[in-house]
């Protein structure tokens, strides 16, 4: 009986070091994931990697016409944000492939992964 439960435990272990091992591997596909997201009609465009880096902005000239720098800065936040939310959405599918759809906080956590 006892000698079940150590097997149980070690192939569980096994397990939870492969699931860490693929954690990593979904960790560098998650740093090369890039998302756009545009706004006002695609005047402003943000580009955000999977790990939550700005890596483009870019600004039609048109915008830089008028005065209404309010405007801008608006639109900027609006693309900043709808892109961030797109690779976040991204990021979760990509961990939900690898952990079979396991709670991210709590495996995170377990495999000593930093994921927010």
């Amino acid at each position: 009986m006892f000698g079940k439960k150590m097997e149980q435990m070690s192939e569980a272990y096994s397990k939870i070091k492969d699931m860490k091992k693929n954690m990593a591997a979904a960790q560098k596909r998650i740093s090369l994931i890039r998302v756009t997201a545009s706004a006002g009609a695609g005047m402003v465009d943000v580009t955000v990697s999977g790990d939550g880096i700005v890596t483009n902005i870019k600004i039609k000239k048109e915008l830089f016409e008028g005065e209404d720098v309010k405007m801008l800065e608006d639109l900027i936040l609006s693309a900043t944000n709808e892109a961030l939310k797109k690779a976040k959405e991204a990021v979760a599918h990509e961990l939900k492939s690898v952990t079979g759809g396991l709670d991210m906080g709590m495996m995170s956590k377990m495999l000593g992964l930093d994921l927010e």
